[in-house]
C-alpha cells in the first residue's frame, strides 16, 4: 500500500485484516507508516478489542512504533494505561514493561508503573523477560528516585536463585551498580 494516498479507514482495514499472520518485518513497514502519517495511535487501539492474534500482534507493533519513535508512543502511554484493565484477552498490561523501558515512564503513571514493576520482579507467575525489563525500568527510576534504590536492592538479592542463571547474572551487575 503506498504512503502517499493511503487513508485510514484502508490502513486500519488492513491491519485488522493481515495482523493475525504478520510477520515482524511487516509490522516493522507498518509502524513506520504509524509514524509518517501520523495516525492516531488512540483510534487504531481499538484493534486491542479484537479478536486474541489481533490485539497480540497490535501490541507487538505497538513495540515497534516504540522502537523507531520512542516519542511516538511515549505520547498515548497514559491514554493506553488506562485501557489495560479493560482487555482481558490478552497479557496486554505487561507489555508495558517494554513500552516503559524503551521509552520510559509517563510522570503521571509513575507511582501505579513503579508498583507493578515490582510486582513483576518478584511475581513467580510472570516470565522471565517481562522480570529483566522490569528491572532495567526500576534501575532507570533509581536515577530520578534514589529511595528505590534499596527496595530494588532487597528485591534482586530475594530473586537471586529463583529465576534463570542469564537474570541471575543480570542481577548481579545491577546490584553493583545500585551499590
Amino acid at each position: 500500500m503506498s504512503q502517499s494516498n493511503i487513508n485510514f479507514a484502508q490502513f486500519y482495514n488492513e491491519l485488522e485484516k493481515s495482523l493475525p499472520n504478520s510477520t515482524f518485518a511487516e509490522r516493522r513497514i507498518w509502524a513506520s507508516v504509524i509514524i509518517e502519517t501520523e495516525f492516531e495511535l488512540r483510534e487504531l487501539s481499538r484493534l486491542l478489542m479484537a479478536e486474541r492474534k489481533i490485539a497480540s500482534r497490535f501490541a507487538w507493533l505497538l513495540s515497534d512504533i516504540a522502537i523507531q519513535s520512542p516519542e511516538a508512543l511515549f505520547r498515548e502511554l497514559p491514554f493506553l494505561f488506562k485501557l489495560k484493565d479493560k482487555i482481558t484477552h490478552i497479557n496486554f498490561k505487561t507489555s508495558f514493561a517494554s513500552y516503559w523501558l524503551i521509552c520510559g515512564i509517563p510522570p503521571e503513571n509513575e507511582g501505579e508503573a513503579i508498583d507493578l514493576l515490582f510486582h513483576w520482579l518478584q511475581s513467580p507467575k510472570i516470565n522471565v523477560t517481562t522480570k529483566s525489563r522490569a528491572l532495567f525500568s526500576l534501575f532507570n527510576l533509581t536515577q530520578k528516585y534514589p529511595e528505590l534504590k534499596n527496595e530494588l536492592k532487597i528485591c534482586l538479592e530475594d530473586q537471586m536463585d529463583k529465576n534463570t542463571k542469564d537474570f541471575e547474572k543480570r542481577a548481579k551487575k545491577m546490584l553493583q551498580k545500585l551499590a
